[in-house]
């Protein structure tokens, strides 16, 4: 096992496709491939899952991704020792879900700035049910997650919560609607984002559809936009989407659209996690979740 095969494990982990990890690498798929198969081999274990169209993490590549990130930072850090001592800025390790809007991330980074400036703010994005578990591993100080949580030793705090949109071709006959309901779309095959992003969350999701009118729901295994744009484009089905996610504005610039799903009981609530006891230690963490707590009082309304 060398540092490379761990650099290159951490690409394709992060991109989940092996062209686009290749391109960051700045080197081609084949040797990227190689590499990754003989660290596979030397662990006796399958870090990836490949399919035809996608790849995805085994659970065995989940467990081993956080230890090679560490590595690979721990590693990056020594080119630093050559310039010698330096002052070390404290930091708070900030997570945050990329399939969320990113109004929330930008209060809480916003929210350091003003109450503990000169705070180093590393940021991790994954999935809510990915930083739920940094969390508990007291691998993140904080997170930005999708709400409810049930994880026990956790504190949340709900700001803002944000409803959705249907996105379709632009020949769909619902295209030209100005609104939706889900009486609208019972008929139709609704296209869902993995529930492995946050269970609890996405259960409640199904349900509520299921409960609408909507039955043929279908569970993609994985989060990938561009997997699901193409699906819609296809398959004429449909998908929940967020236009002020990037995932929304994705899905609008490859030629779908995204009309507005009228159901005021169907909404996401988006806030901050932590560590419990946390806030009652003092320091920089604590000064900003007081502070969160105050806006709290006027949640955002996310469009």
């Amino acid at each position: 096992m060398d540092i490379q095969q761990l650099r290159y494990f951490v690409a394709v982990a992060g991109e989940l496709h092996f062209g686009r990890a290749a391109e960051r690498l700045h080197v081609t798929s084949s040797p990227l491939s190689r590499r990754i198969r003989e660290l596979e081999k030397e662990l006796g274990k399958d870090l990836f899952d490949r399919g035809y169209h996608q790849v995805e993490l085994t659970a065995f590549g989940r467990a081993f991704l956080e230890p090679a990130r560490d590595v690979l930072a721990r590693f990056d850090a020594l080119a630093d020792l050559a310039a010698g001592p330096v002052a070390v800025a404290p930091a708070v390790r900030v997570g945050a879900t990329p399939l969320a809007p990113t109004q929330v991330l930008d209060l809480v980074l916003e929210t350091f700035a003003r109450v503990s400036p000169g705070i180093e703010l590393p940021v991790s994005l994954e999935p809510s049910a990915g930083l739920l578990a940094l969390l508990a591993a007291h691998r993140l100080d904080i997170a930005v997650v999708h709400l409810p949580v049930d994880a026990p030793g956790l504190e949340s705090l709900a700001l803002a919560e944000y409803s959705f949109a249907i996105a379709m071709r632009a020949d769909d006959p619902l295209a030209g609607r100005a609104r939706l309901t889900l009486g609208d779309l019972a008929d139709r095959q609704m296209l869902l984002t993995s529930f492995k992003v946050h269970p609890l969350v996405m259960k409640g999701l199904r349900d509520h559809l299921r409960e609408g009118g909507v039955t043929r729901i279908r569970e993609m295994p994985h989060s990938d936009v561009v997997q699901i744009a193409a699906h819609i484009t296809h398959s004429r089905a449909l998908s929940l989407i967020t236009p002020s996610t990037i995932a929304g504005r994705v899905l609008a610039e490859s030629g779908l659209v995204l009309v507005p799903l009228d159901d005021p009981d169907l909404h996401f609530r988006l806030g901050v996690v932590w560590p419990a006891g946390a806030a009652e230690r003092g320091g920089p963490l604590a000064s900003v979740i007081t502070t969160l707590r105050e806006r709290a009082t006027d949640p955002l309304t996310i469009l």
